[in-house]
């Protein structure tokens, strides 16, 4: 029994059991964004898939499915070559459900917690009604924690360790609260950002904080659900 939750806690976290776990939430986001937007450039997104569709036009590449797919792409690529040495052991479905039922229990912990101090959205982006809303919200687990703890957390630990030379605890630290302030910092910028205010930015850095933990130990699968279903918990 304790070989079997060692087995699911180191796979569940790997980059094969995340990137799959995250392919329907990407789906169903990009395909309630075509429904509501029916334009290509025109339209509700959330905020850091807004960020990567501008790169991407830097190259005249657009298209909802085609972006999607580039980041979709650029995911397995990028993991690729940070697991090519591990080893993932024989595949289980049954990590899926257990992985939902995590998520679900981490987002519920953040939604307690939060919701003590106020009600905060962790999502960005411009949605006016509640279909849209919850489109923003499914976006942003798959955005938001690529870009602040996938990407951000990664390359910060990257120049903190391999290229300075500090400690990978001291690397860590520094990464988790300073792409937590960043990720709290992203919901005020562009002309849908909320006013800021010294409350909700602690507010939101301190759940930025919590999500980078979560990342580091749990994954990018696990982590992107958590920040989606406390986003649908509140907005319900």
């Amino acid at each position: 029994m304790i070989a079997k939750l060692q087995n699911y806690w180191k796979y569940s976290r790997s980059p094969l059991y995340s990137l799959l776990f995250v392919i329907p939430l990407l789906f169903v986001y990009e395909l309630m964004i075509f429904s509501l937007n029916h334009s290509d450039i025109i339209g509700i997104r959330n905020g850091a898939d807004v960020l990567f569709r501008q790169f991407f036009s830097i190259f005249d590449i657009y298209g909802f499915y085609l972006v999607g797919f580039l980041v979709l792409l650029s995911l397995f690529i990028a993991y690729y070559f940070y697991s090519r040495k591990e080893q993932q052991g024989k595949f289980q479905f049954l990590y899926f459900i257990i992985m939902m039922f995590e998520s679900i229990f981490y987002a519920m912990l953040l939604f307690l917690v939060l919701n003590k101090i106020a009600g905060f959205l962790l999502v960005t982006g411009n949605g006016s009604d509640q279909r849209q809303i919850i489109a923003l919200a499914l976006g942003a687990g798959v955005y938001e924690e690529f870009v602040f703890r996938v990407i951000m957390i990664s390359a910060i630990v990257f120049l903190m360790k391999d290229l300075i030379g500090f400690s990978k605890n001291i690397s860590r630290i520094v990464a988790i609260i300073f792409s937590a302030l960043i990720f709290s910092w992203f919901h005020y910028i562009g002309s849908f950002g909320e006013e800021i205010n010294l409350f909700s930015f602690t507010v939101r850095s301190a759940a930025g904080i919590f999500l980078a933990i979560l990342y580091l130990f749990r994954g990018y699968g696990i982590t992107a659900y958590t920040h989606t279903l406390y986003d649908l918990l509140v907005i319900l």
